[in-house]
């Protein structure tokens, strides 16, 4: 509470919010899910021990990053390189694993992951290969961990088997096709633009001209978007 008031407070005096009770609001809100997800947190029953914070790969997180991240790239199946910060990496005390845990504030996706989630769900199986490969220790997989009242506090797990294995890297073999071929059209999946950041680079309409054109080039997207 008193680290949640300090940066409030710091916030408060550079925004200068004009209306302070919703200001208020926003910051009890937030209050709740801080309590909510320590609680829990706390309360977990399986014993997993926090190793890692913010454990970047590659020149991203700044100051906060976590003091053992690497400042390369992570390179993983035969030559993808990837930079990010993975959240959270935990290690179980018994069995000598990891896994990774990558945090949301929004709303938990339907239908629920299970590897790659139509090619929109990397980070658990991506984050889990980076920590395998810079680590040097075997990860049992990732966790989608929705944070906040609007997420429901829902956690995800998708394991790093073979079957997310073999996933990924069908995902990772389709975005290098096209990338390659330079085939990169615009292709919304069904209602994706009501919610797209870019919408206002496109225009409301991308979904309905993309479905006036010759489908068949885009099949390989459409086996893509049945993984589940």
């Amino acid at each position: 509470d008193q680290v949640l008031d300090q940066v409030a407070e710091s916030f408060r005096e550079r925004m200068a919010p004009i209306l302070p009770p919703v200001w208020e609001s926003e910051i009890e809100d937030l209050r709740i899910d801080l309590r909510t997800w320590i609680r829990g947190a706390s309360q977990e029953p399986d014993g997993w021990v926090p190793v890692h914070f913010g454990y970047a790969f590659g020149p991203a997180g700044g100051e906060d990053r976590d003091p053992d991240s690497t400042p390369g790239e992570a390179v993983i199946l035969d030559g993808i390189r990837l930079r990010g910060i993975v959240d959270l990496v935990e290690r179980h005390p018994s069995h000598r694993v990891l896994r990774i845990t990558d945090h949301k504030t929004g709303k938990a996706r339907e239908p629920v992951p299970q590897s790659v989630g139509q090619g929109e769900t990397l980070q658990p199986l991506l984050y889990s290969l980076v920590a395998q490969e810079l680590l040097g220790e075997t990860v049992v997989g990732g966790r989608l961990h929705y944070c906040t009242q609007r997420g429901n506090f829902r956690i995800h797990r998708i394991r790093l088997d073979r079957e997310g294995r073999n996933r990924i890297g069908e995902v990772l073999e389709t975005i290098d096709q096209a990338v390659g071929q330079g085939f990169l059209p615009a292709a919304p999946r069904e209602e994706s633009c009501a919610t797209c950041d870019y919408r206002a680079v496109c225009g409301p309409y991308e979904e309905l001209r993309a479905g006036l054109k010759e489908s068949r080039p885009l099949e390989p997207l459409v086996q893509l978007r049945k993984l589940p």
